[in-house]
């Protein structure tokens, strides 16, 4: 799927040291980029979730505890 200039690929790896490995390897290499729309504080996660359900977020919702 692409977006401009920048190609977006979702994908749902199997969760184990040797991935988690490899992710951390393309994040600190800023190959891969986590957007996140938006952050909540904990109090106000019911706000995170109706802007998630609204379809509003353009990338990730982060609640900051």
């Amino acid at each position: 799927m692409g977006l401009g200039s920048t190609t977006v690929r979702l994908v749902t790896p199997a969760v184990n040291h040797e991935n988690l490995t490899a992710l951390l390897r393309l994040l600190e290499s800023g190959e891969v980029k986590v957007v996140i729309d938006q952050t909540y504080a904990l109090g106000q996660a019911a706000s995170a979730v109706r802007h998630m359900l609204d379809h509003h977020a353009s990338g990730k919702i982060a609640i900051v505890v």
